[in-house]
This record gives structure tokens, C-alpha cells and sequence, in this order.
């Protein structure tokens, strides 16, 4: 019996278990995924944020050589014009020295340069030249990460102590910011493109080496499923070879301890159906004539009651119509004992015929209940032993269908199906009712069932049907198909 286990629930005011269900519930999602997504998904994480530390420290490595690329452009030119203005005698030379100065820097980079006069008027401005369009530079927010505090430097062009005018240089260092760009753009490029090449790589090398745990899950469905004979082939991999040889000696163990519950399972119905027709057979030679004896002596007297007056057989013909209703009634359980212990009709009508007159037992019983049969052309027999676990196998199922489902329609499929070189007799019952808890157990009855049709090697399978309700399979292989008479002829 299932105990029922009341746990309480902490309410949704309690702050202090909400971490913890959060850990909770993406555990449980994790552990949805299968193992290979879970070792992708773990790499990628890891590449994630490696590459994301990875573009960290290249931002702060642009940020540190625009600024070192910077300052030594500054001080470059600097020096060259501070050596330019040495050559200059008078004021009336400024206006040259700038011409002279935008020539030479025809190619500059990273500075801009502007030429005043001792009075602060424009004499040449000389910005930086860039074979960049404003579209092929960087993006707003990486020159905000990358860009260096911008300097600048101040020149008085002094020559023999008397100002005449002031060079200013100013850093600009677009360029290598763009050049940065250019190059962490390619890098990055190449670097998903190297991390898709080896996830699509690790997709399938973990396919190859995580296959033999597949086949090793598969393996223990199989078992679960009641298929002892499955083996496993030996894998490559030296850890996983040991794991497969015990799981091979297991299967190996399971199917002969299957072997050997079967072969006594089916002594155990061999020796029950013999106890059973026996009692049969006591009940209906014994049982039955002494109620036909007793039938005939309550006729006998109730034919003499009725030659005597009528004030003296009324009592007696009371006691006689008493013991004819009793008589019956246990009549009539004789019979549905007996039809209990052994089908009456079994093994001189087909099982076609057994299994209908099964149903129409339940038909009178439950009128509110539709039954429909579907039962092709199929022998007349599969043998005593098999046509007996069908016809028990279709009585558990109805009574559990009624008992626990409240149907309004049961439908019972037997066939005959052919697969490989084997022929499987399957049974079907489908019902509309309520359908199966999830956490249902089995009970005596469907546990019976299973061991009963296990002992012939074959299976039941019990589940939801397709639309409502629950579906019973069973399968039961023949062992000598050929030996079965003619479809629908009654057995000799």
C-alpha cells in the first residue's frame, strides 16, 4: 500500500527559500538537457566569457597604445617644427614657415597642427590627413572606450628672444583607433568562427565517445522492458569496456533467472489448472448430482403434498418452493464457480468463440457499458495454455477497466501478427474511462497478468490510449505456429 506523505509548502512571502528554489528550479532545467548539450553549452559559457575578458583586456591594451601612439607623434613634431622655427629671422617669414609646414605634413598622422601670429590670428591650420571615410572608422562607443585623454602642446617661435608667433600641436588619434578596430573586428571574426568549428567538432567527437553510454541507457531499457537477451557490443573506450562486460554478465544472469522463473511459473499453471479441474470436475460430478437429487425429491414431494387436503400441503409445498429457490441459486453458483475455476467452453469451442462469450457474461452485467470485439480470422486455437492466458488476460482487464475507470465503451482487439519469422497472438483492450493515475501500482490482478504472460516470454504493456483512457497490450509469441488448426474450425 502507498503511503501518502503531506510535506509542507514554505508560502511565497518567505524570502529566505527563494534562492535556493531558484537554484532549484535551473537545476532541474539543466539536468533536462542531454549530457552532450550540457558539456556544449559549459564550453560555450566558458568561451563566452573568456571572450568577453579577452575583449576587455584588448580594449584597455587600444587604450593604452592610441595613447602611447599619441603622445610620441606629439613630441615627434614637436621637435621637427621647434628645429624648423630655429631658421626664422622676422615675423614676415611666418607666412612661409606654414606653407613649408603643410607640405611636410602631407602624410602626418595622429596630430593636427595650427600657425598663429604674435597677435593670435590664423596663419595656417594643418589637420591630420586620413584616406578613411567617416563610414570606415570606429563605432561611437568603441572610441568612447578606447579614446586617450587628448594633449596638446604649445610652440613660441622666438628667434633672437622676440616672439612672432605660436605653433600648437594636437593629438588625434582617430586613426589608430580605427586600425584597432579594424583589427579586434578580425580577430573576433576569426575567433567565432574558430569557436563554431570546434563546438561543430566537439557535436560530434562527444556524439562518438558519449554513444556507448547511449547504447548503454538503451541496453537498460531493454531490460527494463523485460528483453534479457540484449547484449551490448564491446566499445572502444577502455573505461566504459568494463561497465558493458558486467552489463552483458547481468543480462546474462537476468535471462537465465527469467528462464528458470518461466519454466517454474508455467509448473506453477500447469499444477494450478490441474487442482482446478479437478475441483471442476468434483464439483460437477459431485456437487451437481446431489442439487439434481435434491431438485428431484423436492418434485416428488411436492407432487405427493398436492394428493393431500389443501390445509396440510400448503405448509409443505412453502418448504418445497423454499428449498427450489435454494436450490437453484446454488445452481447457479455451481455453475459460475465453475465457469470461474475453468471456462466451461474451453477447448471445445474456438477462442474467438470463448473470448465472445466471455464479453456477453459482461454485457449482462454492466448494460450501460458498450463492448465492441475485433477479432479477424484467426484459428480456431492457440493451445490450452495460450487460449487460457488470453481469455484470463481479457477477464483482469475488463474487471479493471469497470472497476477503476468508469467507462462507457470497451473495446477488445485480438489478432494474429506476423514479425520476423515470429507470430505474436496480440491482445488490445482500450477503454474511455478515466485513464490511469501516474502514480498507480500494480495490483494482484495486473501482476498476475504479467507473470502468467511472462512465462509464455511474452509482454504487457499498459498505458494511455491514443484519446482517452487506457490501453493494454499483450503479445504472446507461438512457439510452433504451424501446428494450429484452420482459422475459425473447432479443435479435434
Amino acid at each position: 500500500m502507498r503511503s501518502l506523505v503531506l510535506q509542507q509548502v514554505p508560502s511565497a512571502s518567505s524570502g529566505a527559500s527563494d534562492p535556493p528554489t531558484s537554484i532549484a528550479w535551473l537545476a532541474r532545467k539543466w539536468n533536462k538537457f542531454p549530457f552532450r548539450w550540457q558539456i556544449l553549452l559549459a564550453i560555450s559559457v566558458v568561451a563566452l566569457v573568456t571572450s568577453l575578458l579577452g575583449g576587455l583586456f584588448a580594449v584597455l591594451d587600444a587604450r593604452q597604445r592610441a595613447d602611447i601612439e599619441t603622445r610620441s607623434n606629439i613630441e615627434l613634431w614637436a621637435n621637427h617644427i621647434a628645429a624648423k622655427a630655429r631658421a626664422l629671422e622676422k615675423p614676415s617669414q611666418l607666412r612661409e614657415f606654414a606653407v613649408l609646414l603643410d607640405a611636410g605634413m602631407a602624410n602626418v598622422r595622429h596630430v593636427s597642427v595650427s600657425v598663429e601670429d604674435d597677435h593670435g590670428n590664423d596663419v595656417g591650420e594643418f589637420p591630420r590627413r586620413s584616406a578613411r571615410t567617416p563610414e570606415d572608422r570606429a563605432p561611437a562607443w568603441f572610441v568612447a572606450l578606447v579614446q586617450p585623454d587628448v594633449e596638446s602642446r604649445t610652440l613660441e617661435i622666438s628667434p633672437r628672444g622676440e616672439k612672432i608667433g605660436t605653433v600648437t600641436i594636437r593629438g588625434v588619434p582617430d586613426d589608430e583607433i580605427a586600425e584597432t578596430w579594424d583589427l579586434m573586428e578580425l580577430m573576433a571574426l576569426l575567433w567565432l568562427g574558430a569557436i563554431s568549428l570546434m563546438m561543430i567538432g566537439l557535436y560530434f567527437i562527444l556524439g562518438l565517445v558519449l554513444n556507448p553510454l547511449a547504447i548503454l541507457g538503451n541496453g537498460m531499457k531493454e531490460l527494463e522492458d523485460g528483453d534479457y537477451t540484449f547484449r551490448l557490443d564491446m566499445p572502444h573506450v577502455r573505461e566504459l569496456e568494463a561497465i558493458s562486460s558486467a552489463f552483458n554478465t547481468l543480462a546474462a544472469a537476468l535471462d537465465t533467472t527469467h528462464a528458470e522463473n518461466g519454466r517454474l511459473y508455467r509448473q506453477l499453471i500447469a499444477v494450478q489448472e490441474e487442482e482446478r479441474r479437478e475441483i471442476s470436475r468434483d464439483l460437477h460430478d459431485e456437487f451437481g448430482p446431489c442439487l439434481f437429487g435434491i431438485m428431484a425429491g423436492t418434485t416428488a414431494v411436492a407432487h405427493h403434498a398436492k394428493q393431500l387436503p389443501e390445509e396440510k400441503a400448503a405448509p409443505i409445498l412453502a418448504c418445497v418452493d423454499e428449498i427450489v429457490q435454494v436450490s437453484t441459486h446454488l445452481k447457479s453458483m455451481n455453475r459460475a464457480l465453475l465457469n470461474r475455476l475453468r471456462p466451461i467452453a474451453l477447448g471445445r469451442h474456438t477462442i474467438k468463440e470463448l473470448i465472445a462469450e466471455l464479453i456477453g457474461t459482461f454485457k449482462r452485467r454492466h448494460r450501460t457499458i458498450a463492448f465492441d470485439l475485433d477479432s479477424p480470422a484467426l484459428p480456431a486455437s492457440f493451445g490450452e495454455l495460450i487460449d487460457l492466458t488470453v481469455y484470463r488476460c481479457v477477464q483482469e482487464a475488463v474487471t479493471n477497466a469497470i472497476r477503476h475507470g468508469r467507462p462507457g465503451r470497451i473495446t477488445i482487439e485480438l489478432s494474429l501478427l506476423s514479425r520476423a519469422d515470429t507470430q505474436l497472438v496480440t491482445l488490445v483492450v482500450l477503454d474511455d474511462g478515466a485513464g490511469m493515475p501516474a502514480d498507480v501500482s500494480f495490483g494482484y490482478g495486473l501482476s498476475s497478468m504479467r507473470e502468467r504472460v511472462g512465462a509464455l516470454d511474452g509482454a504487457v504493456r499498459i498505458g494511455a490510449s491514443a484519446k482517452r483512457g487506457t490501453r493494454l497490450t499483450v503479445t504472446i509469441p507461438l512457439a510452433d505456429a504451424e501446428a494450429r488448426t484452420s482459422p475459425d474450425t473447432p479443435p479435434t
